[in-house]
């Protein structure tokens, strides 16, 4: 793909999962200008930090001029609300519009009320990767290689749109993998947003002095603890009916393991399909 369908890539919201999609996309040789636009603070955080040159924009129609590609990564609610936004600016044409929210379906919907410039279009994706901290001070290179990365499969992309997703994949070596939106937040309520509520859970029932005597099995189960509620408050409310199906069934089936240890049954059949999964990884 010539490089120069993809000369300039603006981010609206440059916290963890910007900052490391722009520490890929500024290695190698071909040149991208990058640009982020987000709130002021970090914009003026971003540009005392000498390791992202990175323009920065507070001014979301300066910032976006001339974008091949635009990301959405901020959270859940300000993605609805920029993406609303970037509908109404008829300069905007010939552009991906990309975002990286944890649940699709809200903003698949979303953007097929809304009608952008010629040639535009709105691609929801998802990345498989992150960090328990937030903020692009945490940032780091190749977070996504090798990860899957769910695109949602009802969108057609012109020509030009697909060939700088294609660029976008090459850069980040990551693992599309194509998927319907209702589909995608079933699943992510099972294998991401089940995990860390069992993980904030337990971190709110172990008393701090004792994490300290813990050995790498609690240490390991806590990591997700260390996530932000301002982050996953929004994933809640956005997938709510999905987590309660996964809660529900997780309930049942700690409730089942209950009355096994309560009768002082064997646990081996549960052990062992738990030992099927942790050989999948």
């Amino acid at each position: 793909m010539p490089t120069k369908l993809v000369k300039k890539i603006t981010f609206c919201g440059f916290g963890l999962i910007g900052g490391c999609m722009a520490l890929d996309f500024l290695k190698g040789a071909d040149k991208v200008h990058l640009t982020a636009f987000d709130k002021p603070a970090v914009l003026k955080r971003l540009k005392k930090n000498r390791n992202y040159p990175v323009t920065t924009e507070p001014n979301l129609p300066k910032a976006i001029a001339g974008s091949d590609i635009i990301i959405l990564a901020a959270p859940h609610k300000a993605n609805e609300i920029n993406l609303k936004r970037l509908s109404k600016i008829i300069t905007l044409t010939d552009t991906l519009i990309i975002d990286t929210g944890a649940v699709k379906l809200p903003i698949l919907k979303l953007s097929s009320q809304l009608n952008f410039a010629k040639e535009t279009q709105f691609l929801p994706t998802h990345p498989m990767a992150g960090r328990e901290k937030a903020g692009f001070e945490n940032s780091a290179l190749r977070l996504f290689e090798s990860h899957c990365w769910f695109i949602d499969e009802s969108i057609k992309l012109s020509k030009n749109n697909k060939a700088k997703l294609g660029w976008m994949v090459k850069k980040l070596r990551i693992k599309p993998t194509i998927i319907k939106a209702a589909v995608h937040d079933q699943l992510m309520a099972e294998i991401s947003h089940l995990p860390q509520l069992i993980s904030t859970i337990l971190g709110g029932q172990v008393a701090t002095e004792l994490v300290q005597l813990a050995g790498p099995g609690l240490r390991s189960m806590l990591r997700l603890s260390g996530s932000p509620y301002s982050v996953w408050s929004e994933i809640i409310d956005q997938n709510r009916p999905e987590i309660i199906k996964s809660l529900e069934n997780f309930r049942n089936n700690l409730n089942k393991v209950i009355g096994i240890v309560r009768s002082k049954d064997s646990l081996a059949k549960i052990f062992k399909a738990s030992a099927r999964s942790y050989k999948c990884l």
